[in-house]
């Protein structure tokens, strides 16, 4: 479905394609003009996002985040949704297969008499739109890390959902992908805000914001692994540690009880009627001693606390 011009401006237009079919492209093409080639690009669902420049124009491909998403979704196809852009110096076509909030909403505040005042400002306006698509996501997937951090320090479970951990890794990596491709593109973009730095400069400082949030939940993550491994390493040891101080205590009282236990006539206190008593008595001193030796090292301390 083609939107006729959504802007009041006679200076330039804006003209919006949703859910658009096959046959529309070749409409598309001859109407605006645009090359079939880079036409035939909007039809790739798995397109990152891409900036080209030509003679008649500028070419932006962009992506935004699928508020629609599921919460086990793992691909840029499932995360995201793609954008197209074609500029010239009097229009803008925005090409995208399902209505987007943030475009009816820059549409309504244009209706409304709050009409941007240049083109690059309408472009800074959807572009910055689709970034801040993120900032949900992104919120969440801390949510996520703080849920996985309660359980490792406060020792709730010894094993973290793989599945889990799987999702929340790609769909980082995901986003993290998108945002850096995306800042890539900006950048390649910067002769279109020859005239409007400060806009590109604002466009760039949003990315960089929500990619190094990104970047420090990725970092904290993997050091909070490795402190999942430590821990569970720890407790491994505090079960050694007790079979160890068992069998340390148990192994000289075998010893003395399977000595006695050979079938032999002439052994020490064998055929005394006190040796069964000195034999007892040398059990427990043994056990006692080496009860004492373990407790002089520091074995029957508790395991360090971890605040």
């Amino acid at each position: 479905m083609i939107t006729d011009n959504l802007l009041k401006n006679r200076n330039f237009s804006w003209f919006d394609v949703e859910e658009p079919r096959s046959e529309d492209f070749d409409t598309l093409s001859t109407k605006f003009n645009l090359p079939y080639l880079l036409v035939q690009d909007t039809l790739r669902p798995e397109h990152l996002p891409k900036y080209e420049s030509s003679d008649d124009g500028h070419f932006i491909m962009m992506r935004s985040f699928d508020s629609d998403s599921q919460e086990d979704s793992t691909t840029v196809q499932e995360l995201t949704r793609k954008i197209a852009l074609f500029i010239t110096p009097d229009r803008i076509l925005s090409i995208h297969r399902v209505q987007l909030d943030y475009l009816r909403k820059i549409s309504d505040k244009s209706a409304k008499g709050e009409e941007p005042k240049s083109l690059q400002a309408l472009i800074h306006q959807i572009v910055l739109a689709i970034i801040r698509t993120y900032e949900d996501p992104i919120y969440k997937l801390q949510t996520v890390y703080d849920d996985f951090e309660t359980d490792v320090l406060s020792k709730r479970c010894e094993q973290l959902d793989l599945t889990k951990i799987y999702i929340f890794r790609r769909q980082v990596f995901v986003i993290k992908r998108i945002l850096k491709q995306t800042n890539d593109s900006l950048y390649r973009s910067r002769d279109l805000w020859e005239e409007y730095p400060s806009m590109l400069q604002d466009l760039k400082e949003n990315i960089d914001q929500l990619y190094f949030q990104l970047d420090e939940i990725s970092d904290n993550f993997e050091h909070l692994f490795q402190l999942h491994f430590a821990l569970n390493d720890e407790r491994a040891n505090q079960v050694m540690k007790v079979l160890t101080v068992f069998s340390s205590v148990l192994l000289p009282l075998n010893f003395i009880a399977s000595f006695y236990g050979m079938n032999f006539d002439y052994l020490p206190g064998l055929h005394s009627y006190s040796g069964l008593g000195w034999v007892i008595l040398s059990m427990a001193l043994t056990s006692i001693v080496t009860i004492l030796i373990f407790r002089k090292n520091g074995w029957f301390k508790g395991p360090r606390q971890y605040e």
